[in-house]
């Protein structure tokens, strides 16, 4: 007779994330249920319920783990030491190839949780949402403190533009990926968005004339 091995609450509790996300890349969000869970994992409801309650709490360590695991992806865009552009530019490639490997299942989860009732769910996806815009909306700031950014640039729109910028491109690859390759869109939209962040010789000679007066 096979002995079924009881795994400690972490472990299990990840193999319910994983579960998790080939149900919503396979079936989308109504494909995720607890059952679905259980049969993906080969363990009974009931064990499942063990380690998470609802429905709403599979959706929270969703929402934790894309956090965790996309920021450690972006993280190498984020040294301090680069030109704000590049950084930009590297975080954005980063970015996409994240959700090119994960299937586009981050924003997936982030439209779920803002169309879910509960708070905590609703609080989970805003907060990692304006994680990255501050992330963002940082970089440009150094940018614009360093000559490397147009000051008529505003950080915290900029940023969510080039969130934006990434959540239209990977919607339509969601729809038709053949058609709307993600890789070549965002680097079309990058050098249209470059543009508008570059800094000019308006910019320069605004600098000049400031430092003039001082």
């Amino acid at each position: 007779m096979a002995t079924r091995i009881r795994l400690d609450h972490q472990t299990r509790q990840h193999q319910i994330v994983e579960a998790a996300r080939d149900l919503i890349a396979s079936g989308g969000v109504d494909a995720l249920t607890i059952r679905g869970i259980a049969s993906k994992v080969g363990v009974t409801e009931a064990a499942i319920y063990r380690h998470v309650v609802s429905k709403e709490e599979v959706i929270l360590l969703l929402i934790q783990e894309v956090e965790e695991s996309l920021f450690q992806a972006i993280s190498r865009a984020t040294r301090s030491d680069r030109h704000a552009l590049e950084r930009l530019e590297h975080m954005l490639q980063l970015h996409v190839s994240y959700v090119e490997l994960r299937q586009g299942i981050s924003f997936i989860v982030i439209a779920e949780a803002a169309q879910f009732e509960a708070p905590k769910v609703r609080s989970a996806g805003r907060r990692l949402v304006e994680k990255y815009l501050s992330l963002v909306a940082e970089i440009i700031a150094q940018g614009i403190e360093r000559d490397e950014v147009s000051k008529s640039v505003l950080p915290d729109a900029a940023a969510m533009i080039f969130f934006g910028m990434i959540q239209s491109a990977v919607t339509r690859w969601l729809f038709d990926p053949s058609t709307h390759p993600l890789g070549e869109n965002a680097v079309s939209m990058w050098k249209l968005f470059r543009t508008s962040l570059e800094f000019s010789d308006e910019d320069a000679s605004r600098h000049s004339n400031e430092d003039g007066v001082n």
